[in-house]
Protein backbone atom coordinates (compact mmCIF):
# COMPACT_ATOMS: atom_id res chain seq x y z
CA UNK A 1 0.00 0.00 0.00
CA UNK A 2 2.83 2.39 1.17
CA UNK A 3 4.36 2.25 -2.52
CA UNK A 4 0.95 2.37 -4.41
CA UNK A 5 0.37 5.82 -2.34
CA UNK A 6 3.64 6.98 -3.33
CA UNK A 7 4.05 6.30 -7.06
CA UNK A 8 0.31 7.82 -7.46
CA UNK A 9 0.71 11.02 -4.86
CA UNK A 10 4.44 11.44 -4.72
CA UNK A 11 4.35 10.93 -0.86
CA UNK A 12 4.49 8.11 1.40
CA UNK A 13 1.57 7.28 4.09
CA UNK A 14 3.52 8.85 6.94
CA UNK A 15 4.55 11.86 4.75
CA UNK A 16 1.14 13.93 4.98
CA UNK A 17 -2.18 13.80 5.68
CA UNK A 18 -3.31 13.17 2.19
CA UNK A 19 -1.30 10.48 1.39
CA UNK A 20 -2.42 8.64 4.58
CA UNK A 21 -6.26 9.29 3.87
CA UNK A 22 -5.77 8.42 0.35
CA UNK A 23 -4.52 4.85 1.98
CA UNK A 24 -7.64 4.52 4.04
CA UNK A 25 -9.86 4.98 0.88
CA UNK A 26 -8.20 2.55 -1.18
CA UNK A 27 -8.34 0.05 1.85
CA UNK A 28 -11.90 0.94 2.49
CA UNK A 29 -12.65 0.09 -0.94
CA UNK A 30 -11.17 -2.88 -1.05
CA UNK A 31 -13.20 -3.87 2.22
CA UNK A 32 -16.46 -2.91 0.20
CA UNK A 33 -15.59 -5.02 -2.64
CA UNK A 34 -14.89 -7.70 -0.13
CA UNK A 35 -18.31 -7.35 1.56
CA UNK A 36 -19.89 -7.66 -1.30
CA UNK A 37 -19.00 -10.70 -2.71
CA UNK A 38 -19.47 -12.00 0.66
CA UNK A 39 -22.90 -11.38 0.23
CA UNK A 40 -23.05 -12.35 -3.51
CA UNK A 41 -21.47 -15.80 -2.58
CA UNK A 42 -22.86 -16.55 0.96
CA UNK A 43 -19.04 -17.32 2.22
CA UNK A 44 -17.42 -14.55 4.52
CA UNK A 45 -14.17 -12.81 2.64
CA UNK A 46 -12.69 -10.38 5.27
CA UNK A 47 -9.32 -8.18 4.59
CA UNK A 48 -6.12 -9.87 6.40
CA UNK A 49 -2.73 -8.03 6.55
CA UNK A 50 -0.10 -10.20 4.44
CA UNK A 51 2.40 -12.00 6.78
CA UNK A 52 4.69 -11.10 3.70
CA UNK A 53 7.80 -12.88 4.79
CA UNK A 54 8.27 -13.56 0.90
CA UNK A 55 5.80 -11.52 -1.05
CA UNK A 56 7.25 -8.32 -0.36
CA UNK A 57 10.72 -9.01 -1.67
CA UNK A 58 9.29 -11.51 -4.82
CA UNK A 59 6.97 -8.47 -5.92
CA UNK A 60 9.65 -6.14 -5.49
CA UNK A 61 11.79 -8.50 -7.72
CA UNK A 62 8.85 -8.67 -10.15
CA UNK A 63 8.29 -5.29 -10.77
CA UNK A 64 12.14 -3.89 -11.36
CA UNK A 65 12.22 -7.06 -13.92
CA UNK A 66 9.13 -5.93 -16.01
CA UNK A 67 8.76 -1.99 -14.83
CA UNK A 68 12.26 -1.09 -13.93
CA UNK A 69 11.48 2.85 -14.72
CA UNK A 70 8.39 3.12 -12.08
CA UNK A 71 9.27 0.16 -9.49
CA UNK A 72 12.77 2.37 -9.39
CA UNK A 73 11.41 5.38 -7.83
CA UNK A 74 9.84 3.83 -5.04
CA UNK A 75 11.15 0.23 -4.25
CA UNK A 76 13.08 0.15 -0.85
CA UNK A 77 16.38 -1.22 0.14
CA UNK A 78 19.68 -1.35 -1.79
CA UNK A 79 19.27 -1.53 -5.12
CA UNK A 80 22.77 -2.46 -5.25
CA UNK A 81 23.04 -5.43 -2.92
CA UNK A 82 19.73 -6.48 -4.11
CA UNK A 83 18.27 -6.37 -1.06
CA UNK A 84 14.61 -4.45 -2.32
CA UNK A 85 11.21 -4.75 -1.05
CA UNK A 86 8.20 -2.95 -0.76
CA UNK A 87 6.71 -1.75 2.75
CA UNK A 88 4.59 -5.31 4.03
CA UNK A 89 0.61 -4.45 4.08
CA UNK A 90 -0.79 -1.20 5.48
CA UNK A 91 1.95 -0.26 7.40
CA UNK A 92 3.99 2.60 6.59
CA UNK A 93 7.69 2.83 5.96
CA UNK A 94 9.58 0.87 8.32
CA UNK A 95 12.35 3.29 8.51
CA UNK A 96 10.06 6.59 8.85
CA UNK A 97 11.28 9.17 11.39
CA UNK A 98 8.01 8.80 13.87
CA UNK A 99 7.98 8.06 17.35
CA UNK A 100 6.32 4.91 18.40
CA UNK A 101 3.34 6.01 19.69
CA UNK A 102 2.89 7.98 16.54
CA UNK A 103 3.02 4.68 14.30
CA UNK A 104 0.50 3.05 16.25
CA UNK A 105 -1.79 5.90 16.18
CA UNK A 106 -1.65 6.03 12.42
CA UNK A 107 -1.46 2.17 11.75
CA UNK A 108 -4.50 1.54 13.80
CA UNK A 109 -6.62 3.92 11.40
CA UNK A 110 -6.39 0.83 9.62
CA UNK A 111 -7.45 -1.94 11.83
CA UNK A 112 -11.18 -1.40 11.76
CA UNK A 113 -11.15 -2.33 8.24
CA UNK A 114 -8.86 -5.41 8.47
CA UNK A 115 -11.34 -8.17 10.17
CA UNK A 116 -9.11 -11.06 9.84
CA UNK A 117 -6.32 -10.19 11.94
CA UNK A 118 -4.34 -6.29 12.27
CA UNK A 119 -1.36 -5.26 14.24
CA UNK A 120 1.40 -2.85 14.54
CA UNK A 121 5.46 -4.09 15.03
CA UNK A 122 7.38 -1.90 17.12
CA UNK A 123 11.15 -2.81 16.95
CA UNK A 124 13.23 -2.84 20.02
CA UNK A 125 16.52 -3.63 18.59
CA UNK A 126 18.77 -4.55 22.03
CA UNK A 127 16.75 -1.79 24.18
CA UNK A 128 15.41 -3.34 27.56
CA UNK A 129 12.51 -1.34 28.48
CA UNK A 130 11.47 -1.36 31.90
CA UNK A 131 7.82 -2.93 32.71
CA UNK A 132 6.33 0.49 33.72
CA UNK A 133 7.21 1.73 30.20
CA UNK A 134 6.01 -1.27 28.21
CA UNK A 135 3.07 -0.85 30.21
CA UNK A 136 2.08 2.49 30.07
CA UNK A 137 2.50 2.14 26.11
CA UNK A 138 0.05 -0.43 25.71
CA UNK A 139 -2.36 1.70 27.89
CA UNK A 140 -2.10 4.57 26.11
CA UNK A 141 -2.58 2.46 22.64
CA UNK A 142 -5.86 0.65 24.20
CA UNK A 143 -7.25 4.10 25.21
CA UNK A 144 -6.33 6.25 22.87
CA UNK A 145 -6.21 4.15 19.64
CA UNK A 146 -7.76 2.20 16.97
CA UNK A 147 -4.60 -0.29 17.08
CA UNK A 148 -5.71 -3.97 17.73
CA UNK A 149 -2.44 -5.26 18.34
CA UNK A 150 1.11 -4.04 19.28
CA UNK A 151 3.92 -6.41 18.91
CA UNK A 152 7.15 -5.89 20.57
CA UNK A 153 10.07 -7.23 18.71
CA UNK A 154 13.67 -8.03 20.10
CA UNK A 155 16.76 -8.75 18.89
CA UNK A 156 19.11 -11.50 19.84
CA UNK A 157 22.51 -12.93 18.71
CA UNK A 158 23.17 -16.69 19.29
CA UNK A 159 26.74 -17.72 19.25
CA UNK A 160 27.16 -21.44 17.47
CA UNK A 161 30.30 -21.34 19.79
CA UNK A 162 29.56 -21.04 23.20
CA UNK A 163 26.35 -21.10 22.75
CA UNK A 164 24.95 -18.39 24.48
CA UNK A 165 22.18 -15.61 23.79
CA UNK A 166 22.65 -11.84 24.21
CA UNK A 167 20.37 -9.40 23.10
CA UNK A 168 21.08 -7.20 20.03
CA UNK A 169 22.44 -8.19 16.55
CA UNK A 170 26.10 -8.64 16.67
CA UNK A 171 28.65 -9.58 14.46
CA UNK A 172 30.91 -10.83 17.51
CA UNK A 173 29.53 -12.97 20.99
CA UNK A 174 29.94 -10.68 23.36
CA UNK A 175 30.90 -13.74 25.37
CA UNK A 176 33.46 -15.09 23.89
CA UNK A 177 34.40 -13.12 20.58
CA UNK A 178 33.38 -15.66 18.20
CA UNK A 179 32.31 -14.60 14.47
CA UNK A 180 30.15 -17.95 14.68
CA UNK A 181 27.08 -16.32 15.51
CA UNK A 182 23.83 -15.91 13.90
CA UNK A 183 20.92 -13.15 14.79
CA UNK A 184 17.45 -13.64 15.85
CA UNK A 185 14.56 -11.54 15.52
CA UNK A 186 11.07 -11.87 14.52
CA UNK A 187 10.78 -11.97 10.14
CA UNK A 188 7.09 -11.09 10.13
CA UNK A 189 5.10 -13.03 12.02
CA UNK A 190 7.35 -15.20 13.82
CA UNK A 191 11.54 -15.01 14.73
CA UNK A 192 13.61 -17.06 13.22
CA UNK A 193 17.57 -16.86 12.34
CA UNK A 194 18.35 -14.61 9.79
CA UNK A 195 20.61 -16.19 8.14
CA UNK A 196 17.39 -18.00 6.77
CA UNK A 197 16.06 -15.05 5.45
CA UNK A 198 16.18 -13.59 1.40
CA UNK A 199 18.08 -10.61 0.39
CA UNK A 200 14.34 -7.98 0.70
CA UNK A 201 13.87 -9.37 4.15
CA UNK A 202 17.51 -8.63 5.39
CA UNK A 203 17.29 -5.64 3.24
CA UNK A 204 14.35 -4.58 5.57
CA UNK A 205 16.24 -5.66 8.68
CA UNK A 206 18.81 -3.00 7.83
CA UNK A 207 16.49 -0.69 7.56
CA UNK A 208 14.23 -0.97 10.56
CA UNK A 209 13.90 2.05 12.75
CA UNK A 210 14.86 0.54 16.64
CA UNK A 211 13.02 2.94 19.26
CA UNK A 212 13.52 2.63 22.94
CA UNK A 213 10.31 2.59 25.26
CA UNK A 214 12.25 3.47 28.66
CA UNK A 215 10.20 6.40 30.30
CA UNK A 216 7.64 6.45 28.35
CA UNK A 217 4.77 7.96 29.99
CA UNK A 218 1.31 8.67 29.40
Amino acid sequence: LNEMVQYHIGEELHESDYAHLFGLKVIASMKKIADELSEEYGIRLPLEQTPAESTAYRLAMLDMKHYPLQASTVVKGDKKRGEIYYTNSTYMNISAPISPIERVKKDGRFHPLIEAGALTHIWLGESRPNAKSIANFVRKTFFNTQNAQIAFSPEFTHCMSCGKVSRGLHERCPYCKSSDVDGITRVTGFFSKVSSWNKGKLGELRDRRRDDLNNFRD
